[in-house]
C-alpha cells in the first residue's frame, strides 16, 4: 500500500517536472505547437503539445530502429522543434535518420 502511494507520488512528480521543462518555443508563427524536453530512463525525450493536449510523446530518438534515448535535453528539443515546424507547415511530422544527423544529434 505504501509502495503504491510512493510510486504514484513519483509519477506525479515526473509529470510535473516534464511540464515545467517546456521550452515555451513554438514551431512557427501560428504559435499552436509547443515542444517540451522530458527526462526518461537513460536520457531524454520530448513531448509535442497543442494547447493542453499531448499530440506526440517521443521517449526515444525516432528512426533509429531501437529504443535509444537522446543524450541531452537540447538534442531532444532540436528534433522536437523540427517536428513542431513540420506540423505548423501542415507536413507529416515524421523524422528521418538523415534529418537527425543534420541536426547534429547523431554523430
Amino acid at each position: 500500500m505504501k509502495l503504491m502511494f510512493t510510486v504514484k507520488i513519483g509519477v506525479l512528480s515526473l509529470v510535473a517536472v516534464c511540464l515545467s521543462c517546456c521550452s515555451g518555443r513554438t514551431g512557427g508563427a501560428s504559435g499552436t505547437f509547443v515542444c517540451c524536453a522530458m527526462q526518461v530512463e537513460g536520457g531524454y525525450g520530448y513531448v509535442v503539445l497543442h494547447g493542453k493536449d499531448t499530440l506526440i510523446y517521443q521517449p526515444y530518438i525516432p528512426a533509429m530502429g531501437s529504443k535509444v534515448a537522446f543524450a541531452t535535453a537540447e538534442d531532444a528539443l532540436k528534433v522536437g522543434e523540427l517536428v513542431c515546424r513540420k506540423l505548423d507547415e501542415k507536413k507529416s511530422p515524421g523524422i528521418s535518420k538523415d534529418e537527425i544527423t543534420v541536426l547534429g544529434v547523431l554523430k
